[in-house]
This record gives C-alpha cells, structure tokens and sequence, in this order.
C-alpha cells in the first residue's frame, strides 16, 4: 500500500535543515506540481502503533496550531489508537518531552512546531524504529548550501515525515478578500517570531494585497511587513520574546499591538502570534474593526462575542495531516517522505466568511475564487509579488 495522497501532495524542501521553508528559498524545492515518491510499506494492516504528540509552547487552549494537533491525535483515540501528549512551557522541555513520549511506549511522535527540530532530529536518529513526523518542517536534502547532489547533502531520515503547509497561498486569499473589504486602506499584520512558518504567512498576506492593488490601481499599504524587501524580517513587526508563553501566550500583548496599528489607520489585523493573537482579535472587536485568523477557522475556535471581527482565517488542515501520519504508520509506514500542504490538495484554505458572506459583495467573493483557481493551477504564484523573487 502506497502512502495517501493526501499525505504525500506535493514533495517539499526546506529553507534550512529540518525547518519550514519560505516561498523564496526555492533552490531546494521541487519543481511545482512535482510529487514525491511513495514509500513502499506493508500491503496488510498491522497493530496500531501507540500515537502521541509533543505540544509547542503556547499550550494547549491557544485555539491555533496546538489545538488542532490535538484534534488529530484525538482523531487518532476514536479510531482505536492508545495515545499519549506532552506539553512545553519553554525550549528547555522539547528534548525532555519527546524522551517521556518514548518512555511511554510511543511508536509514532508528532512534534509541534519549527522550534522543535533540533529536538526532532536527534531524537529521530537516536530512534531509528520510532516514526517521528514534525508539523511545519519539511526535511532540505540537499543541505545547508541548498545545492543537491554535493557533499553536504543530508538524505532524509528513513523515519521522518516533514508536515509542511504553504499557507502563504491561503494567506493571499485573506489579504487580497481584506484589501477588498478595509475602509481605511491600510491592514496590519504582525509575527511571534521571524521564522518561516510564522512569516509566510505575512508573505501571503502582502501578496494578496499587492494582487489587489495591481488588479484595482489600488493603494492599500500593509503595516508590519514590507514584502518589497529581500530580507523584511529585519524590519517586521514581531512580538519578540524568548519563543515560550512571553512570545506565543501573551493576549495582552496582543491587544497592545492592535491598538498600536489602530492608531495608525488599520482596521483589519492579521495576527500570526497564537494565543497573543487572539487578543488582537478581541482588541478589533471591542473597537468596531476587523481581523484575519491564522492556523484554524477561528470564527469556531474562539465563539462569540468576539469572533465577530474576524472576515475569515488562513487555514492549515494540521489535524487531517496528523491523523493520515498515524494511518500510515499503521500500515507499516516509517517516514522518509515530507507533506506538503497546498490549495490545490486542500492542505490550505481559506475558510469560510461567516457573519460576512452577506456583507461581501458578490464581485469580491468572485474574484477571490478566481484567484484561488489561479493559485491551484500555478498560474499565480506568492513569491512573484516578493521582493526576494521565486
């Protein structure tokens, strides 16, 4: 039996060993619409392996990527699987957590996040008959130089699956539907930290916003990140911080950072900080203003009152990805492949508007449509709109 489709999509590389890639680092990434080879693992179903999953600092209950990692391995107890979790408070527990996991009996690990890896890696190699995936990573085979077929190449684990998601492509949908709906002209967006699957996000998002302004003569700005620049996270706005609860589980914090741009002209916020996101969220709609959700619909995730700000979120399908990993495993698979998560495979999307679909105009939901036809079939890209190109 081959691995799904589902898992396989779309073969990915990353902007650096063992960690997402950014949509301009495409000296390591296989050609668009590429897809990776299939593992040949068992044709008969065997016992299920014990399913865990090692949880990113900001926790459990930040409504984001964390909780939809737990929807999978939740996903996971329902089918029959027995399964353990592990939280992280700070960096210093990753490398720990992983360990009690495989104390526990684990068999097949997820671990959460991009700060993750190095924790991951080792891990990885230390377990060789443990299968480790890792969500938002994919593994650089070609190594620090992204030059393949040179000596520091670094060939993929046989026990690894990199979980990776281009959720810029449904980040251009959010910023091309809120340049179409912001009063002010001016949207705002922000990161916890400068990392690739924290900034793609802000990369879509500026895309989005830039297609609409070339489709309109338009003149919406995007405050908190300039994709114009080769390297614009020198110069982006981030919540900083040690990368535990300061950086990622801080909603007061959130709320400042959404006055601040308020203050400037904004009216709708993407935030792209966890749980210190969603007090920019409350921040807009205590305020009569607008916001754009990250990682899962967060019109669901948060309830009311204030979902009611949010014009619809960019989307990662992390529990369905999960959830197919454990089913894999299951089957006798052991890694040795990466995920990749597009619009066209449904490993992103944008989701739906909700309390906003009657107030979109029918011409902007259209156009929005057509732009996601045109991210599916490759005739658009996000790293065209990018200043560091393709």
């Amino acid at each position: 039996m081959a691995i799904s489709r589902r898992l396989l999509g779309l073969g990915a590389s990353a902007a650096m060993i063992f960690a997402a890639c950014g949509p301009g680092t495409t000296a390591s990434q296989a050609p668009a619409g590429t897809a990776t080879a299939a593992p040949t693992v068992a044709a008969t179903q065997v016992a299920k392996p014990v399913a865990c999953v090692a949880f990113d600092t900001g926790g459990l209950g930040d409504k984001g990527f964390n909780d939809l990692a737990k929807k999978g391995l939740e996903d996971a107890g329902t089918a029959g699987f027995t399964t353990h979790f592990s939280e992280a408070q700070g960096a210093t527990d990753y490398a720990n957590n992983i360990q009690t996991l495989i104390d526990q009996g684990c068999e097949a690990i997820v671990t959460v996040g991009f700060l993750q890896s190095k924790a991951t890696a080792d891990a990885a190699a230390a377990n060789p008959t443990i299968a480790f995936a890792q969500v938002d990573t994919a593994w650089n085979k070609c190594g620090p130089n992204f030059t393949c077929g040179d000596a520091d190449d670094t060939p993929q684990p046989a026990n690894f699956t990199g979980l990776d998601y281009q959720v810029d492509q449904a980040a251009m949908l959010a910023g091309y539907l809120g340049a179409g709906w912001s009063k002010t002209h001016k949207i705002g967006t922000y990161g916890g930290l400068a990392f690739p699957g924290v900034t793609r996000f802000m990369d879509g998002l500026y895309a989005g916003i830039q297609y609409y302004n070339q489709q309109k003569t338009a003149t919406v700005k995007l405050l908190g990140w300039d994709g114009a620049l080769k390297d614009p996270s020198t110069t982006g706005t981030f919540v900083g911080g040690s990368g535990g609860n300061d950086t990622w589980g801080d909603p007061a914090k959130g709320e400042q950072l959404a006055a601040t741009f308020s203050d400037q002209g904004v009216d709708v916020v993407h935030p792209v900080a966890g749980a210190t996101g969603n007090g920019s969220i409350k921040y807009m709609y205590e305020h009569q203003k607008f916001a754009i959700g990250v990682d899962t619909d967060q019109y669901i995730s948060i309830g009311p009152p204030t979902n009611g700000a949010l014009l619809t979120s960019a989307q990662k399908a992390i529990d369905v990805s999960v959830l197919d990993f454990f089913n894999q495993v299951a089957t006798g698979y052991l890694g040795g492949t990466d995920y990749s998560g597009t619009i066209k495979n449904n490993g992103v999307l944008l989701a739906p508007y909700h309390d906003y679909d009657s107030k979109f105009s029918t011409d902007l939901k259209a156009e929005v449509d057509a732009l996601k036809a045109k991210l599916a079939d490759g005739s658009i890209t996000v790293c065209s709109f990018l200043g560091r190109g393709c």
